[in-house]
C-alpha cells in the first residue's frame, strides 16, 4: 500500500504502528532531507556524522513504532530527536578529545610519591560521597543544569536550547547550585 503526498503525518504515524513499511517510507521520504539539512547545520565536520545520526533516527522510530506516543507535530518531534543526537555526538566527540588530550599530558610513569597515601584516599573518598549526596539534595531543574554542564561538559547555551529555557534561568540555576554547594561544605567544615 502506498500513501499519497496529502497523507497527514499522524495518519502514517498510526499506520506504522501498526508495523506499515509504506508508511514508514512515506515519513522518511518527506522528512529526511530536511533533517539531514538541520543536522548538518549542527554537526558540519565530518558530514557523515550528520546522515548517520538522522538514520539513526530513522532506525529508532522504526524500532520504537508499537510504543511511539507522539503529542503534537511528528516532525517537532523528529526535529527534536535529531538535536538531542546531534548534542550527544558533540558530547562524545568533545569528552573524547578531552581524554586524549589528558592522556597526552599524563607521564608514561608516575612516580610512587605523586600516589595517595590511604587516609588521603579515604578523605578523598569521603568528601566525594558527601559532594555526590549535596548535588542529590539540589531542586530537580537545577541538579540537571548542574549535571549537564559539568557532567556531561555541554555549555550554558546548549543547555538553553536543550532544556528550551533562557540562557539567564541556565545561569540562575548554575548560580544556586554552586552557591549551596559552597555554603553546604563549608558548614560541614570543608574548605
Amino acid at each position: 500500500m502506498t500513501y499519497a503526498p496529502s497523507s497527514s503525518d499522524q495518519q502514517l504515524l498510526t499506520a506504522l504502528a501498526l508495523s506499515n513499511e509504506a508508511a514508514f517510507d512515506a515519513l522518511f521520504a518527506r522528512h529526511y532531507a530536511g533533517l539531514l539539512r538541520y543536522a548538518t547545520s549542527l554537526l558540519p565536520y565530518p558530514t557523515d556524522a550528520a546522515e548517520d545520526v538522522t538514520a539513526d533516527v530513522f532506525c529508532t522510530l522504526w524500532t520504537g513504532r508499537t510504543q511511539l506516543v507522539v503529542q503534537g507535530s511528528v516532525a517537532a518531534y523528529l526535529y527534536t530527536a535529531v538535536r538531542h543526537r546531534c548534542f550527544d555526538r558533540l558530547r562524545q566527540q568533545r569528552r573524547t578529545a578531552q581524554e586524549i588530550a589528558v592522556a597526552d599530558k599524563l607521564p608514561q610513569h608516575q612516580p610512587e610519591a605523586t600516589h595517595l597515601r590511604p587516609d588521603e584516599q579515604l578523605a578523598y573518598q569521603e568528601l566525594h560521597e558527601h559532594l555526590h549526596r549535596l548535588i542529590g539534595q539540589l531542586p530537580a531543574r537545577t541538579h540537571q543544569v548542574f549535571q549537564l554542564h559539568r557532567d556531561a561538559g555541554l555549555t550554558y547555551e546548549e543547555i538553553a536550547d536543550l532544556l528550551s529555557i533562557s540562557l539567564n534561568s541556565v545561569k540562575t540555576h548554575m548560580f544556586r547550585a554552586l552557591r549551596f554547594l559552597k555554603e553546604a561544605l563549608h558548614v560541614s567544615g570543608v574548605r
